[in-house]
């Protein structure tokens, strides 16, 4: 193939960003429509904490592949939301650790399953076989990519 017959829209790399936007959206959708003050990148960081509470700013960015000031400023917002605290470390005066506030713990249900129902949304109409062939797929690619 030469660069003329380059088409973005062939592009692994286009049709997977594309793909990554539009579920994303879909998922802060539901979020919204189910009057869920959180977003995509918010959730992500929730579903950390549900899995061990009290982690610090440095294990959740690493944990969600996001960069440090990111991670800051969703943690912010939600402390606004009250979704989550910082606390101090009792051994590291330089780092905090982040809790879930109550009202961040009883979201887990409900986030989840709006996370169920985005998957359900996303993969409508496509056979079991072909799915999970287009995950492994999926793992190879970012196998590749690290």
């Amino acid at each position: 193939m030469t660069y003329q017959d380059y088409k973005l829209e062939n592009s692994i790399g286009f049709k997977l960003a594309n793909t990554s936007r539009l579920v994303t959206n879909r998922l802060n959708q539901n979020f919204t429509s189910q009057n869920y003050p959180v977003t995509h990148e918010q959730w992500l960081l929730m579903m950390e904490l549900w899995v061990k509470d009290g982690q610090t700013q440095n294990a959740l960015a690493a944990a969600t592949h996001k960069d440090q000031p990111s991670v800051s400023r969703l943690l912010d917002n939600m402390i606004k939301r009250n979704l989550v605290m910082r606390v101090a470390h009792p051994n590291d005066r330089r780092s905090n650790l982040i809790y879930l506030t109550d009202e961040g713990r009883e979201m887990q249900k409900g986030l989840i399953g709006q996370a169920q129902q985005t998957i359900a949304d996303t993969t409508a109409g496509i056979d079991p076989d072909e799915l999970a062939v287009c995950m492994r797929v999926l793992d190879r690619i970012v196998e590749n990519l690290k």
